[in-house]
């Protein structure tokens, strides 16, 4: 490209000989447009429409900006944008428009990248001028760095030029005139006095950057700015999830987003495979993840341990590389009306990457303070041409290696059977194979003292994806076919808790005499396509046709374990079995400015779900011939989904919705949505919204929305009914979970799961302050929902006649249904400040703050059908479940960030600080002041205080193509608050301690619990 401007250069200077002044300047501006044409592949995917008449140019290349990613500039004194011109564009190709727009308007015009310089056609004037000399320059950043295609004009004259790809130029000027004036878009225009100079060197100082982003997301209209929308959204870009120093897509959000919230977890369930993601305080899957504005599909496996999310199904970010991406959009406000079930709290809609011709290679390592958690990560993005103007093909490539870490305490528990005479038995047999009755002193298996033996903390991980982002025009430049997906394998190695020998029921002591600690492997497997036309028609109408498909797998296994009931039997591996999910989405979606002021679109929707579980190896779930004596059945610490609990369960969805958009004025701007939705299993479900702005002055307004949403029963909760193995007070019990088709669910009253319904109320202003520097939002909600479904408390089959007589197989049961109501109460605030120093410094700092609080309004009586012969009074929702609602999240969530660059230089530092949380526990007394009532009388709750983390990191830029940044998250090694380990006076340790095996929480998490982490990277742009 910069051998292209040289050339240009000498050309125009051996042509200089030969050509009047004009001919020259014309050449250069085509030479110049030629050039950067062919250095572009793409120049614009975007289709422009409008229909003026007698409108201000200047309105009109606001418009063009608006439906592109294009600015542009130009000098006032040079461009007539108060000219009125009459022009209509049905979804043509913006160089076409601007083509035309120039032969109405009299400019000439160049692409630099994303920017289009404008200047006058006719710059000349015809009567001769006496020149005093020939000025050549070069204009830079404040980098340093060339600035192609500035504008270069000659003060009080219409005589201009432009720079070439090196930032030089030649410029012709009268004797009486001494003044350049040099402008660029995104940096301030400067005067130099060129008087007694033929050379000059001029370096721009960069101008407020734009702080408040265009997004599409939450509107099926226009794009719009922050200030200008009726709904709040986040944006975040691509290189500014990366700064975070965190290497998935979630704890990158997380780090970025102040209402998302994403914790990593350990021994704990399918939260190991997938982590719940929430925007907040609700639950993970009252909240829709899009992909280019398409329904992404959910993860396989349902929560079932005891953690935030508990009963839910979630969509697995960490499925998706980040180096895919160009940014993401998260929309704090209900969609349900727009985008269908799920978008009761929010959207996150993932832009993926459309670039071509241009490649990144990011490389990362870091190690965490305590010597573990050793992580490479490799990631390398790159896009093609196909051919044709407007095609691409962007395409990534990740791997991501995670060593795992461990945070068990030293245990403190009972390792062995004290004598044999514990089991009324002599020594050795196959139930206590030991020549002593000390067996931890004369065996020597655990040294005598301090010893850890269990593996609580961040899994094992082996990550490896590959994307793509496709676009082809096809016949017309009207029609293109597009498509994007990719798949992604992620192998988890979890573990389970330490199975004394001492714990009878649980020991296969002819196998393991010595206890043992199961490990968990799995593999995850994502795979997804979307294939789609759309269309614009002469008369403006956009045509977008498209068929998705999702497939999310996870295969399971135990091994280090036995099946006790087995005994000496029992292998020593497991196959447990598989959860498998996919979803079809075909979908049809029309829309069209019908003025500049009111935009309609709608659309229709089929999408079918389907819930597949497969079962085991036989002796994952066999009934051993020593259950009869009180050994537990199946796999120890995940039993095998057996044949009989196997299922293959498939819905369907039809829906229909419309949406507009209207400015009534420029001032108030009102949006309404309406959606209906029909499911095969429990009928239809009609949702809306209604939003507006006002603007009480062009940088600030007034935003509200309101919304009637509804999210319906995933098919994972009605089709799901394996075993799950949980601890309860220090105690392994087995769970059978009952799937909502069986019919003995509604002999006990049990009625099947229904949608849930939100009202969703949000209230916000929005500002740009001190010039254009500050970008200032503040939006309350309020978010009622009634009906939620969730999954119940245990029934010990023991304490209820009526389901022991239908469940005689079963110790506990618990089975989903609509049993609560809840109300979700909150303010975000976000505040963005960008400053220039001086030619070499610049600075950005940002303030984002989340409140919010959920609680457990009202909860529907358990069926007499259920209760008879049992406790009347028993709740479906039990208080630990209440309190994973209510306070196992973070209430609230401030992230601080400042961001500071010198030359080649970059620092930052990052604050996150996250509000308690708490959890119950048996085992405490209230003498502990972390320590509260509980409504039961066996638990007590927790209160683990809130915590700041801090990050720090410094880059350094070799050249426009090398970056090297080293960093640490977490400098402080800052830990969430342990369990109570105190055995000391009347404060008693608490038993989800589990001996020192669960320091930290794995019911409530704020921020995980790894301490200091590391790490540096390389950045490479090719």
């Amino acid at each position: 490209m910069k051998n292209h401007g040289r050339n240009l250069v000498l050309l125009k200077q051996e042509l200089g000989k030969k050509m009047n002044f004009k001919m020259k300047i014309s050449l250069v501006l085509t030479f110049f447009a030629l050039f950067q044409l062919s250095a572009n592949t793409v120049l614009s995917q975007d289709k422009i429409e409008f229909d003026v008449k007698e409108v201000q140019l200047q309105k009109v290349l606001d418009e063009i900006e608006s439906q592109s990613d294009y600015s542009f500039f130009y000098n006032v004194n040079e461009i007539d944008v108060a000219r009125k011109i009459s022009y209509s564009a049905k979804k043509e190709n913006i160089e076409n428009v601007l083509k035309n727009l120039s032969d109405i308007a009299h400019f000439n015009f160049v692409f630099n990248g994303k920017q289009i310089v404008l200047t006058k056609k006719e710059q000349f004037s015809s009567n001769p001028v006496s020149m005093q000399s020939v000025v050549n320059g070069v204009v830079k950043d404040d980098g340093g760095y060339p600035l192609p295609g500035a504008n270069i004009l000659v003060k009080g004259t219409t005589i201009g030029a432009t720079t070439d790809f090196d930032g030089n130029f030649t410029i012709e000027v009268p004797a009486d005139k001494n003044i350049l004036v040099i402008s660029y878009v995104g940096f301030k225009t400067t005067e130099v006095d060129i008087t007694g100079k033929n050379t000059i060197d001029i370096q721009l100082e960069a101008a407020a950057a734009q702080l408040d982003d265009v997004v599409l997301v939450g509107s099926r209209g226009k794009p719009r700015t922050d200030v200008n929308r009726p709904v709040p959204v986040d944006v975040v870009e691509a290189k500014e999830l990366a700064l975070t120093g965190q290497t998935d897509l979630g704890q990158q959000i997380q780090f970025s987003s102040p209402s998302f919230n994403s914790a990593k977890y350990g021994v704990n369930g399918t939260t190991n495979y997938a982590e719940p993601a929430t925007l907040k305080g609700m639950s993970p899957d009252q909240s829709l993840v899009l992909i280019n504005g398409k329904r992404r599909h959910q993860f396989s496996t349902l929560n079932l341990n005891v953690s935030p999310g508990l009963g839910t199904i979630v969509t697995d970010i960490n499925s998706i590389p980040s180096g895919a991406l160009s940014r993401i959009e998260v929309l704090r406000d209900g969609g349900a009306a727009q985008y269908g079930s799920d978008a009761i709290s929010g959207i996150i809609n993932l832009n993926l990457n459309k670039s071509v011709g241009e490649g990144t290679y990011i490389g990362t390592a870091g190690i965490h303070k305590e010597g573990d958690g050793v992580t490479f990560k490799h990631s390398i993005n790159y896009g093609f041409g196909l051919g044709k103007e407007g095609s691409y093909l962007n395409t990534t490539l990740e791997m991501f290696t995670f060593s795992g870490t461990n945070r068990s305490d030293t245990y403190t528990g009972r390792i062995y059977p004290v004598t044999p005479d514990d089991y009324d038995q002599t020594g050795p047999t196959p139930d206590f194979p030991y020549d002593t009755a000390n067996p931890r002193e004369d065996r020597g298996y655990y040294p005598q003292g301090d010893v850890v033996v269990g593996n609580y903390g961040s899994n094992e991980n082996d990550t490896y994806q590959a994307f793509y982002n496709a676009g082809l025009p096809i016949g017309t430049k009207d029609w293109k076919l597009y498509s994007f997906g990719g798949v992604s394998r992620k192998d988890i190695l979890a573990y389970g808790f330490f199975r004394a020998p001492s714990n009878f029921g649980n020991s296969a002591l002819g196998i393991f005499p010595d206890g043992f600690v199961p490990e968990l492997p799995g593999s995850s497997v994502d795979v997804s396509t979307v294939v789609g036309v759309d269309r614009v028609t002469r008369e403006g109408w956009n045509y977008d046709l498209s068929l998705s498909y999702g497939r999310n797998y996870l295969d399971l296994f135990a091994n280090n374990t036995v099946n006790p009931s087995m005994g000496t039997a029992s292998p020593t591996e497991f196959k447990v079995g598989r959860y498998d999910f996919r979803q079809t989405i075909g979908e049809f979606n029309m829309s069209k400015a019908l003025s500049e002021t009111f935009n309609l679109a709608f659309g229709t929707q089929y999408r079918t779900d389907r819930f597949l579980l497969k079962q085991g190896s036989p002796e994952s779930f066999e009934v051993g011939p020593l259950a009869t004596e009180g050994k537990a059945i199946g796999s120890s610490a995940r039993p095998g989904i057996a044949d009989i609990d196997e299922n293959d369960l498939s819905r369907s969805n039809f829906a229909m919705y419309v949406d507009v958009e209207k400015d009534f004025s420029e001032k108030l701007l009102v949006a309404a949505a309406v959606r209906y939705e029909n499911y095969s299993d429990f009928g239809g479900n009609l949702s809306g919204k209604l939003a507006g702005r006002y603007k009480l002055t062009e940088n600030l307004a007034l935003r509200g929305s309101y919304n009637r949403g509804f999210r319906a029963p995933s098919v994972a909760q009605i089709g799901n009914r394996v075993n799950t193995s949980t601890v309860q007070n220090d105690v392994i019990v087995i769970t059978k979970q009952v799937s909502s088709d069986d019919p003995r669910l509604a002999q006990l009253g049990v009625k099947d799961p229904e949608a849930e319904i939100s009202n969703n109320y949000n209230v916000g202003v929005t500002a740009k302050l001190l010039g254009g520097k500050l970008l200032f939002t503040a939006d309350a909600f309020r978010i009622d929902i009634n009906d939620r479904i969730v999954i119940t408390e245990r029934l010990d089959t023991g304490d209820f006649p009526a389901v022991a007589a239908l469940f005689p197989e079963a110790s506990e049961i618990r089975f989903f249904t609509n049993a609560i109501s809840t109300k979700t109460t909150g303010v975000d605030i976000v505040a963005a400040y960008k400053e220039r120093f001086s030619e070499k410094s610049n600075f950005s700092g940002s303030l984002a703050l989340t409140l919010n609080q959920t609680e457990v309004v009202s909860q529907q009586a358990a069926p007499a059908e259920l209760t008879a012969g049992g406790d009347p009074d028993f709740k479906l929702l039990g208080e630990v479940a209440t309190q994973l609602i209510e306070v196992a999240q973070p209430r609230y969530k401030l992230l601080a960030s400042l961001n500071y660059n010198t030359g080649r230089f970059g620092f930052i530092g990052r604050m996150t600080h996250f509000g308690e949380v708490q959890a119950a526990s048996g085992g405490l007394s209230l003498e502990d002041p972390n320590v509260i009532e509980s409504d039961s009388g066996d638990r007590l709750v927790q209160v683990f205080s809130d915590k700041a983390l801090v990050d720090l990191s410094i880059s350094f830029r070799f050249s426009d193509n090398f970056t090297w940044s080293i960093g640490s998250n977490n400098i402080f090694d800052t830990y969430p608050d342990k369990w109570n380990n105190t055995r000391d006076g009347a404060i008693g340790q608490a038993s989800n301690y589990s001996s020192g095996q669960i320091p930290y929480s794995r019911n409530s998490n704020q921020f995980g619990f790894n301490g200091a982490y590391y790490y540096t990277s390389l950045n490479i742009n090719f």
